[in-house]
């Protein structure tokens, strides 16, 4: 609830809730001595409140606007009873107006109680249901607590006012309650060109977090183009930029990011400059980056592992290992992914065929080993890959081990997923082709390519094996 809280305070600083302000100089410049004289003593006893406020409320008695204004004033300055006395007060003259019980649910919000506030911004909606206030207050009550109850206000608020534009207000709803999906469906119906900045930032963060990257990095252009000051946009433009792999554009947006001196630096500005540097194969100098990420956040391995990556496509895999070794040795959460890129570089090493290189195949296996237990459920994908690994360093004999375990796990196993079939048929194709044409063996290809071709009825190799096609439409 206390999100809701300083929500609700940010809107009342923001004057979402008096929208009659602006329009009506004469009150608003009278309001200004009491927002100072409150600012100023904020501990003013009742009767100090009652002498300041007297005047105003004499004379705009008859407006409900004005002494709501006044009402927020007060809940501003946290006088929480007098605040919803002038609430009360409007409900008992103008029963009819929404900004009133929007008031008393405001009241309500900063002492954390939402239900209440929930309750009250219901009666807005009932009481004067053209106001889009209360709509707006009661699905930011809802956002996180139920998503659909928020989404179904916004829905009536648009029956009611067809010329409201809620796409923008529910993206930004649905976006602060950490509902990217949600956030990004509505802000696509809006038009970014008419999104304020903080509205058009959400719609840019929504997007990448629904991997919408090319559309994320075309918003957050437009943003830096529109509110250049706006730093965000450029750190959204960069993270788009090295996702989409547009690796001189991600190099000029972290550059005004790090250039600048007023911004802030944080340890992920550094580490994506670091991703755009090593994707334009400028290694050294993403190194240096991601050393300064690590610098920042002394206790954040990951920048090791980026380390690791650069060394490795630098072709240096002794310090690759280096580098991978400390990043895992640190790491008590360690991914397959992680797992994987160790084993990637020990396969690599291997690869130069120094009178190292069955060490190295070695430890590979290993780490493989060790994710297939380690991650039971991942555990024929990990096999399956170890075998294509050991295929390629031309050890068939282990290639052959790994994919009969593939095949052993899932040959048989009821419900397969789609990408555990998937795992399943490059096991079986991996397999025939070894008996039939690295042993000559079709006797012993034959029952394998039979269970291929009933998972995929058109694998060439499997139907010229058994003679369903001609033996030259074998893929090699």
């Amino acid at each position: 609830m206390k999100k809701i809280k300083y929500l609700v305070a940010g809107l009342l600083m923001m004057g979402l809730s008096v929208p009659g302000m602006a329009q009506n100089a004469n009150y608003n410049d009278l309001l200004k001595p009491i927002e100072q004289t409150l600012k100023s003593n904020p501990n003013l006893d009742a009767k100090g409140l009652k002498d300041l406020t007297k005047e105003y409320e004499k004379e705009f008695k008859k407006d409900p606007k004005a002494l709501v204004a006044l009402g927020n004033t007060l809940l501003m300055s946290k006088k929480y009873d007098d605040a919803s006395a002038i609430g009360n007060m409007v409900i008992a003259k103008f029963k009819d107006c929404g900004d009133a019980y929007v008031l008393l649910g405001d009241v309500a919000a900063m002492k954390d109680d939402g239900g209440d506030a929930a309750m009250w911004y219901q009666q807005s909606m009932t009481m004067d249901p053209k106001n889009p206030n209360g709509y707006m207050r009661y699905a930011n009550v809802y956002r996180k607590r139920s998503p659909e109850e928020s989404e179904r206000a916004l829905n009536l608020l648009k029956q009611v006012r067809p010329d409201y534009p809620i796409e923008a207000e529910a993206g930004n709803n649905f976006y602060l309650g950490g509902n990217y999906a949600k956030a990004y469906e509505y802000f696509a119906k809006t038009q970014k060109e008419s999104l304020d900045q903080y509205y058009l930032v959400a719609y840019a963060v929504s997007a990448y977090m629904n991997n919408k990257k090319d559309e994320s990095l075309d918003i957050a252009k437009f943003g830096t183009q529109k509110f250049a000051q706006n730093i965000t946009f450029d750190r959204v433009a960069l993270w788009s930029a090295v996702d989409t792999q547009k690796f001189d554009d991600a190099i000029t947006y972290a550059n005004k990011i790090v250039t600048t001196d007023s911004v802030e630096k944080s340890a992920r500005d550094y580490i994506y400059y670091g991703l755009a540097l090593k994707g334009n194969k400028q290694y050294q100098q993403a190194i240096d980056q991601y050393n300064k990420a690590f610098d920042m956040e002394k206790n954040n391995f990951k920048p090791y592992q980026y380390i690791a990556d650069a060394y490795a496509e630098m072709g240096q895999e002794d310090k690759a290992l280096e580098y991978s070794e400390k990043y895992m040795a640190n790491n008590q959460d360690a991914t397959p992914s992680d797992y994987a890129k160790l084993a990637n570089i020990y396969i690599q090493k291997a690869a130069k065929g120094d009178a190292n290189k069955q060490a190295n195949l070695d430890k590979a296996y290993n780490i493989y080993d060790q994710m297939a237990v380690k991650w039971p459920t991942i555990a024929a994908w990990v096999n399956n890959m170890a075998g294509m690994q050991a295929s390629k360093a031309g050890q068939d004999d282990k290639s052959v081990e790994y994919f009969n375990k593939v095949v052993a796990m899932l040959g048989n196993k009821e419900n397969r997923e789609e990408d555990e079939t998937n795992t399943l048929k490059s096991a079986l194709a991996n397999l025939g082709y070894y008996y039939w044409i690295t042993k000559q063996n079709l006797d012993a290809a034959k029952p394998i390519y039979e269970q291929l071709v009933k998972l995929d009825p058109n694998d060439k190799n499997a139907r010229a094996a058994l003679g369903l096609d001609k033996p030259e439409d074998v893929k090699k």
